[in-house]
């Protein structure tokens, strides 16, 4: 019997939905608002999804037609605690057995940027992770900390770097720079000591900060020298997260590496020393697909893996 697989992709603004049918063939597509509970609230979030589950499901064609995979893949969903409340969500919401998957949103970024299960992508935007999947469904994540904790490489992490190290430097104890103007003018600070509860302050966004990574790498191109230093290090780093994953992930699987996230895909400076430094067993490869095409590749394999 014909049937539907229902994929999600959600984030913090948006929430998209594609239904394919047994032969993959888009059938259905609409997007509706955030799914991210971190964005705008459980309840919220859950109100957005199932919207968008309802109006499909009225939709002339599909009405009656049996579901056969499912694939939720949303910010907020990367641990067990946060996947146990979706999957009471739909629990509830659906009233037939079939195979769902909860992903976070690295997860079907991974499979759609290979269009294949298997694999390894990193991403380093305002944060950073890697994450990998095995030919059997095996997950491991490196990084995803975020900034309390991480996201080294990542654009918050340059950025913070660069005001931390100069304010060292300032005191010499760390190698010469000329980024300080810059940053007071960035950040519309009057004095080095506004720096204090301005960076500590818990309302600053992280992306405010991570607005100020393209000045770093400017000043590293002139020859600034802890500019330099910064992005090396930060080039490192980002390396560390890929062979973590690759070290960790039980074998067999693709040892294929897309690339994604602002520092990667815009950041020609930092994407060249990453790459000067990754192994050369490791392959990169260019990106095949999008994030909701992941989660539609999923949702149709989760039938061979309910």
């Amino acid at each position: 019997m014909n049937g539907l697989y229902y994929a999600l992709d959600g984030g913090g603004t948006r929430c998209r939905l594609a239904i394919i049918n047994d032969e993959r063939e888009l059938i259905y597509r609409d997007e509706g608002a955030s799914s991210n509970p971190y964005a705008v609230g459980f309840e919220v979030a859950k109100r957005n999804v199932l919207a968008l589950l309802d109006t499909a499901r009225k939709q002339p064609g599909l009405e009656g037609l049996p579901i056969k995979g499912f694939c939720f893949g949303s910010a907020g969903l990367a641990r067990k605690q946060e996947r146990q409340k979706w999957k009471a969500v739909f629990d509830n919401y659906f009233k037939t057995d079939f195979p769902r998957i909860l992903a976070s949103d690295a997860e079907i970024l991974l499979a759609g940027s290979h269009m294949d299960i298997s694999g390894l992508a990193l991403i380093a935007g305002t944060g950073s992770i890697c994450v990998g999947r095995n030919e059997m469904g095996g997950m491991v994540r490196s990084g995803g900390l975020g900034c309390a904790l991480g996201d080294e490489g990542s654009a918050w992490w340059i950025a913070i770097q660069a005001v931390s190290r100069t304010l060292r430097s300032r005191e010499q104890r760390d190698l010469e720079t000329t980024m300080d103007k810059a940053i007071l003018s960035f950040f519309h600070l009057e004095d080095w000591q506004d720096c204090v509860p301005f960076f500590n302050d818990k309302n600053l966004f992280k992306s405010a900060v991570a607005d100020f990574a393209p000045y770093v790498t400017s000043y590293a191109t002139k020859g600034d020298p802890l500019a330099k230093e910064i992005l090396k290090e930060a080039a490192e780093e980002l390396v560390k997260l890929v062979l973590s994953v690759q070290g960790r992930l039980e074998q067999p699987f693709k040892n294929h590496l897309t690339l994604a996230g602002g520092v990667l895909e815009h950041d020609s400076t930092v994407r060249a020393l990453f790459l000067k430094r990754l192994p050369s067993d490791i392959v990169v490869c260019p990106v095949k697909g999008t994030a909701l095409e992941g989660a539609q590749l999923l949702a149709y394999s989760a039938q061979d893996n309910p």
